[in-house]
């Protein structure tokens, strides 16, 4: 007779609810498309993280100025991410003046610059492109060394990046929830990866 067939162990289903941008948000979010469009493409920068990073940082608010200050609808820092995207744009060493800023042309080039230069520069040793891209997320909000800090305790990539390279994304994520220095990162960390799921499944 024919011997009874062992049951295979049923895997767990996962299920995973994406809330997407209200309606009032996707409006905001089209009066840039063009814009969008045109820097993700001139940036190799996906437009669902470009819409991401906005929504988080101003809510579509062209002129959004933050305490530190930030300016325009990806809160350009004029010091620091703002001297970087100049010698990029401009190869010059240049401070943004808070006008420039709050062109809604000219910072949409300038945030998706400096996510160009942050994860095809400062972070292109990390192999895995999702784990390179939790690391550029957090570093748009506080900086790559303070990345660096979440794996190695220090502000050196050098040796943050082989710890980074030897953990699976989920790994990285989890880390840079439980390590990064300021709750104001590890917040905006998880703000921008459940957004740019949510703008991937949407057209704008």
């Amino acid at each position: 007779p024919p011997q009874p067939q062992p049951q295979k162990e049923l895997k767990p289903v996962r299920e995973v609810v994406i809330p997407l941008p209200s309606a009032s948000v996707l409006k905001r979010a089209e009066k840039y498309k063009n814009l969008v469009a045109k820097y993700s493409g001139a940036t190799d920068i996906e437009p669902a993280l470009v819409y991401a990073i906005m929504h988080t940082e101003s809510s579509f608010n062209p002129l959004a100025r933050s305490a530190i200050p930030a300016f325009g609808l990806m809160q350009i820092v004029p010091g620091s991410a703002g001297v970087d995207v100049a010698m990029e744009i401009y190869g010059e060493r240049r401070v943004f003046e808070p006008d420039y800023l709050f062109n809604a042309e000219n910072n949409i080039q300038a945030g998706s610059t400096y996510l160009k230069i942050l994860y095809f520069r400062y972070l292109r040793k990390i192999e895995n492109p999702e784990s390179r891209l939790y690391c550029a997320i957090a570093a748009y909000n506080t900086g790559a060394g303070n990345v660096a800090r979440a794996f190695s305790g220090g502000t050196s990539l050098g040796k943050a990046v082989p710890i980074i390279n030897g953990l699976p994304p989920k790994q990285v994520y989890d880390t840079l929830i439980a390590k990064l220095p300021y709750d104001e990162t590890k917040k905006y960390l998880k703000k921008v990866v459940d957004r740019r799921n949510s703008y991937l499944q949407v057209e704008i």
